[in-house]
């Protein structure tokens, strides 16, 4: 294998058959559901599947076929990148992606069998919050601390085992973030967003203990022996724990971004329900009062007399009026601030 260099980053790349597998499998689905969707008129934007492509597939096909996979085997720090890569920022890009949603909207009374498993209790299980953050912490502490990391470099097989499984615990934690429908209901969009800044610290944890060890964690990997990387194993390891720290905090802070504004579009949606709802009371009241007119008075009936006070002056009526303060009409708010003595 030719040493490394910054430029074997972008010309090294290798046709992986599991690694094409996996490229294959993301994106030809999703391609047959995005047809399926504009045949049957379904609206998507543009930007999810350029984010779907771009950020997720792409990452994936350079984690799993380009430089990460060819010198996974030679440079610690790469397979480190690899690993970072493939549990953190690929999720994210398909999640992104929206593909749920997108197989919702072209599936017949959701009959398919993917979202018959992610309603499955053992899915629920999974993707519920504590579960799936310690889930995806400890399969990065595991890949680290015990020999499968090492493993998968001597079999091709394990590596392809180990692609999975990075890839199947990000998108249990990412997918419920960023899907509505997949976590429980008191997982509102603020809720999801701390938890999406409590994952963030949560990841940096096995970056972090890589990169302050003391001993080699794969004493027997085979570029440690070999003049490939050009530096010292120590500080080979102490790079990759960088990789993985740095991977893990760059993606948290997207991930921050897309809970918000996900926040801020179901306030949004809320609003217009709200406003919809006092629209259609005002418009009932008015054609109840407009049906009511002939039993106004000056419309063939006389005006009932009004009691007086002492003084000759009509009484008040002790109940206060609406301030007309938007607050007293929102069905959300109008128990707790409403009129009181």
């Amino acid at each position: 294998m030719p040493v490394f260099t910054p430029s074997s980053l972008l010309t090294a790349w290798t046709p992986a058959p599991a690694g094409l597998a996996l490229v294959a499998l993301t994106v030809v689905p999703y391609a047959v559901w995005l047809r399926r969707a504009r045949r049957l008129g379904v609206a998507w934007s543009w930007w999810r599947p350029a984010l779907y492509l771009g950020l997720g597939v792409g990452t994936l096909a350079y984690a799993v076929c380009g430089p990460l996979a060819v010198y996974r085997t030679q440079v610690f720090w790469i397979g480190a990148l690899q690993v970072g890569v493939l549990a953190s920022l690929t999720p994210v890009g398909l999640a992104l992606g929206d593909p749920v949603r997108l197989l919702r909207a072209t599936a017949p009374e959701s009959g398919h069998w993917l979202l018959r498993l992610l309603e499955s209790r053992l899915a629920r299980a999974l993707m519920f919050p504590a579960v799936s953050t310690l889930l995806a912490v400890g399969t990065l502490l595991a890949v680290c601390y015990t020999p499968w990391f090492d493993r998968s470099v001597h079999s091709d097989a394990v590596a392809a085992v180990l692609y999975v499984v990075l890839l199947g615990s990000g998108l249990l934690f990412v997918l419920p973030l960023l899907v509505e429908e997949l976590l429980p209901h008191w997982a509102t969009p603020p809720v999801r967003a701390f938890l999406a800044f409590g994952d963030g610290l949560l990841d940096a944890i096995p970056g972090i203990l890589v990169m302050t060890s003391s001993t080699l964690l794969t004493p027997h990997f085979p570029g440690f022996s070999t003049a490939v990387s050009g530096i010292d194993p120590v500080l080979d390891q102490k790079l990759g724990g960088g990789a993985l720290l740095a991977v893990a905090e760059s993606v948290g802070l997207p991930v921050i971004g897309a809970v918000f504004m996900e926040w801020v579009r179901s306030d949004e949606r809320e609003a217009r329900a709200i406003d919809a709802q006092l629209e259609a009371e005002q418009v009932g009241r008015r054609d109840g009062a407009d049906s009511g007119l002939d039993d106004q008075p000056g419309f063939g009936r006389p005006e009932p007399s009004r009691p007086v006070g002492a003084e000759g002056e009509p009484d008040v009526d002790t109940q206060p009026a609406s301030s007309g303060l938007w607050w007293e009409t929102d069905p959300r708010l109008s128990g707790r601030f409403g009129p009181r003595d």
